[in-house]
């Protein structure tokens, strides 16, 4: 696969990302909100696969989110930019953390069984990531809901 990094806005790219999800969330009658400054600024990177990644990670949160809110929400250190999607959803159970990169596996929880997929989005999600030179991390409480975070380099050249 060839990248082709450029310079974009942080915010826009989250902001596409959002819109292109949203009839998701209206369906299921949840809230989304952004809270990214402008501040935030220019990455040098592949903004069609950064957005690939968080248009999925989204879908997720929409997928495994019945009532509540999926909130993106940035911050930026002098070498990265984070990128978090949080949602109120059923959340994740710690020993069921380490599956969740891995290609066809999908958690065999009696709600989450009830959706729709595939089992690759997050595998495709992490591989993506390690390309562009980012990480993908998550933190998850069962009843709670996840938050996903992209951490990506300021300068698509330098690694995590």
């Amino acid at each position: 696969m060839e990248l082709h990094p450029e310079p974009f806005e942080v915010a826009d790219a989250v902001q596409k990302a959002m819109q292109m999800v949203a009839p998701l969330a209206a369906r299921k009658d949840l809230a989304m909100r952004s809270d990214v400054s402008s501040g935030i600024g220019a990455i040098t990177n592949d903004r069609r696969r950064v957005e690939q990644i968080l248009i999925n990670l989204l879908n997720n949160a929409i997928k495994f989110t019945e009532r509540g809110h999926i909130r993106v929400e940035c911050d930026r250190t002098a070498t990265v930019v984070r990128i978090h999607v949080h949602d109120t959803g059923i959340g994740i159970a710690p020993e069921h953390l380490p599956c969740l990169f891995q290609p066809f596996r999908q958690l065999d929880s009696g709600l989450s069984r009830q959706h729709e997929g595939t089992g690759l989005g997050l595998a495709i999600c992490g591989k993506l990531a390690k390309m562009i030179k980012g990480v993908i991390t998550v933190s998850s409480t069962v009843g709670l809901g996840s938050t996903f975070t992209l951490v990506l380099p300021l300068d698509g050249n330098q690694r995590q």
